[in-house]
């Protein structure tokens, strides 16, 4: 399971609260990794429990005091021991990818119908990647100190454009292709016009 140890990472590069953290969360391996607010919390509990995190209360005037977290030594070398591990090879689940299989079995319209939504999805997710997350970036690198380590939030990055560009490529050829089979489909099941009719009785006829 990934998740303790993108908390891990995160905490690694400053101290902060289990809410700080679900913000920083969702403008950054969000993309990749989803997380709600109590699993996050679950996870540190139980990461403070194994010793890889230490918690502090700062006491704030007129308000809760702040529980922060902070990574210890044995909490960074167990990310460093996590990092160092080949990777787990992901394991495939798209419930679209399905539907688009047994594509064959509904009507036309509702087909195109998830095709589009696919598509609108990928287009806003694309949208963020080009217009919000370059600026996270470079905020959170200015604010942790973590330059280096922007290069590789950028690949990170990268992957996800390159991704949705294709998902949109696809899209759009998929739309085309079955739009084009529809029409095929509907000329062929085109009844007879009268006239058409007939001629073909008067040439049997002859």
């Amino acid at each position: 399971m990934s998740l303790p140890y993108a908390l891990l990472g995160l905490i690694n590069y400053q101290p902060t609260t289990g809410y700080e953290l679900k913000a920083t969360f969702n403008k950054s391996v969000h993309f990749f990794w989803n997380a709600t607010l109590p699993q996050i919390y679950r996870t540190l509990n139980q990461m403070e429990k194994k010793g890889w995190l230490t918690l502090t209360l700062e006491h704030q005037n007129g308000k809760p005091s702040r529980k922060v977290y902070h990574i210890t030594k044995s909490g960074r070398k167990e990310f460093k021991r996590w990092l160092a591990e080949p990777p787990e090879m992901p394991e495939l689940r798209n419930a679209m990818l399905i539907k688009i299989f047994f594509g064959s079995q509904m009507k036309l319209s509702q087909f195109a119908a998830h095709l589009r939504a696919w598509r609108e999805y990928h287009a806003n997710l694309l949208q963020r990647y080009e217009k919000e997350v370059p600026s996270v970036i470079k905020r959170y690198a200015h604010a942790t100190g973590a330059f280096k380590d922007a290069l590789y939030w950028t690949l990170t990055l990268n992957y996800g454009r390159k991704v949705d560009r294709t998902v949109l490529e696809w899209c759009d050829e998929a739309l085309k292709q079955t739009e084009d089979q529809g029409t095929k489909e509907s000329s062929r099941k085109k009844p007879a016009s009268p006239l058409h009719t007939l001629r073909k009785t008067l040439i049997r006829r002859d």
